[in-house]
C-alpha cells in the first residue's frame, strides 16, 4: 500500500513539473523576443542621444585597443538625417574593466568631424554618490568636443584634461579610457574608405529594393 501511495505521489509531482516546466518554456519563447526587441530599441534611442545628427545606423568593424582594461565591445556608422546617405558620425560602445565596483560601459558619439558629441553611462555598478555621478552633465559632458587622448586630473582640467569625480578617480579614469578608445576608433574608422563604399552599397539595395516594391504595386 506504501509504495503505491509513494507511486502515486511521485507521479503527480512528475506531472506538475512536467506542466509547470512547459510553461515556463512556453513563457520564455513568447518574452524572448519582446525582451530582444525592447533592448534593440533602447539601443537605438541611446545612440540617437549621443549622435543626433544621425539617422540611422549600420554596424561597423573596429579593432581593439591597446589598452587592455577597455573592450570595444559595439561600433556603429551613423548616417546623416537628410537620407543622403552620408556618414553623420560614428557610435562606439567601450567597456572598462577598471571601475571602482566593477565594468563600466560607456557609449561615445563622435560626429563626421571627429569630436565627441556626448557619452552616456549604460551599465555601471559604481558607489551612489560617487563614481555613480559619472553619468551626470557636470562630469559626462566634460567629454564633448574632445578629439585628442585625455587624461585625469584633480582639480580644475586644462586642455585635453577632464576633472576627476570628488573621491571617485578610479571611475573617472575608466570613463575616460572608454571615451579615448572610442576616438582613436572613429578615428581609424573615418581614415578607411570602405565605410563610404559600404554605405553607398546600402543606398543603392534600398534604392533597388524601393523600385522593386514600386513595380509589384503597379502590378
Amino acid at each position: 500500500m506504501l509504495n503505491k501511495e509513494t507511486l502515486i505521489t511521485s507521479l503527480k509531482l512528475f506531472i506538475i513539473t512536467a506542466v509547470a516546466a512547459f510553461c515556463l518554456a512556453a513563457v520564455n519563447k513568447i518574452t524572448t523576443p519582446i525582451i530582444a526587441d525592447n533592448n534593440a530599441a533602447a539601443e537605438i534611442k541611446a545612440q540617437q542621444e549621443v549622435l543626433p545628427s544621425a539617422l540611422e545606423f549600420i554596424p561597423g568593424e573596429v579593432e581593439q585597443p591597446e589598452d587592455s582594461t577597455v573592450t570595444i565591445e559595439k561600433m556603429t556608422v551613423g548616417l546623416s538625417m537628410n537620407g543622403d546617405g552620408r556618414v553623420a558620425g560614428y557610435v562606439v560602445t567601450a567597456v572598462s574593466n577598471a571601475g571602482y565596483g566593477g565594468d563600466i560601459k560607456v557609449m561615445v558619439g563622435v560626429d563626421k568631424n571627429l569630436e565627441v558629441t556626448r557619452i552616456k553611462i549604460m551599465e555601471s555598478s559604481e558607489t551612489a554618490g560617487l563614481g555613480a555621478n559619472a553619468s551626470k552633465p557636470e562630469f559626462a559632458d566634460q567629454f564633448i568636443g574632445a578629439r585628442e587622448s585625455l587624461s585625469v586630473v584633480k582639480g580644475e582640467a586644462g586642455k585635453n584634461e577632464i576633472s576627476a569625480i570628488a573621491s571617485a578617480t578610479i571611475t573617472s579614469k575608466a570613463v575616460t579610457s572608454c571615451v579615448n578608445a572610442a576616438i582613436e576608433a572613429a578615428q581609424a574608422k573615418a581614415a578607411d574608405n570602405k565605410v563610404e563604399e559600404t554605405v553607398q552599397k546600402l543606398e543603392e539595395i534600398k534604392q533597388e529594393t524601393a523600385a522593386q516594391i514600386s513595380e509589384e504595386v503597379e502590378q
